[in-house]
């Protein structure tokens, strides 16, 4: 019995180490699950924001370039002053989709880029026809037909790119 009662003092200590190695190992997995469940959280959180960044951005392109063809519809109203007032207001729309769409394309890919360069180089081909008119003192319907390609091939951009208002990515 005393034979006995030795053995498990002796082998008492050794229990208690793996007990306390198997609880320490259980606290190491405990911690790491939660460490795991904190960064899907995390990554899932930043995801969403960055969509919500794109979309945003997005919003803000088709807005300025629908104005961009709305204000180009001016033109065609009688006694407008294309010159002082509607070309100047373009030019603003204009630039504002050319840096949000740069914006886009290098944020988040040129699968994101609304306007190709070529229709960038169109667009101000189209306005530079307009100023060499006027400085010319000629007519401007060679510029006006540009512009309106232009503004036909921006319509398609729109339809084709975006669905319910949020850019889709391009090809």
């Amino acid at each position: 019995m005393e034979q006995v009662k030795e053995e498990m003092r002796a082998v008492s200590p050794l229990g208690t180490r793996r007990k306390a190695i198997a609880i320490a190992a259980l606290a190491v997995i405990v911690a790491l699950l939660v460490a795991l469940c904190i960064s899907i959280g995390m990554r899932s959180n930043i995801q969403r924001q960055y969509v919500a960044a794109r979309n945003q951005a997005g919003e803000a392109l088709y807005s300025n370039l629908y104005i961009l063809m709305q204000t180009f519809d001016m033109t065609a109203v009688p006694n407008t002053d294309v010159r002082g007032v509607i070309l100047p207001q373009m030019r603003d729309y204009y630039i504002a989709s050319i840096t949000l769409n740069n914006l886009l394309s290098k944020t988040y890919g040129p699968r994101y880029a609304v306007l190709s360069e070529a229709d960038i180089n169109n667009l101000t081909s189209a306005f530079t026809g307009y100023e060499a008119a006027y400085t010319n003192n000629t007519s401007t319907d060679l510029a006006q037909s540009n512009m309106q390609l232009c503004m036909d091939r921006i319509k398609e951009l729109l339809n084709s790119r975006y669905s319910q208002g949020v850019l889709k990515a391009g090809r």
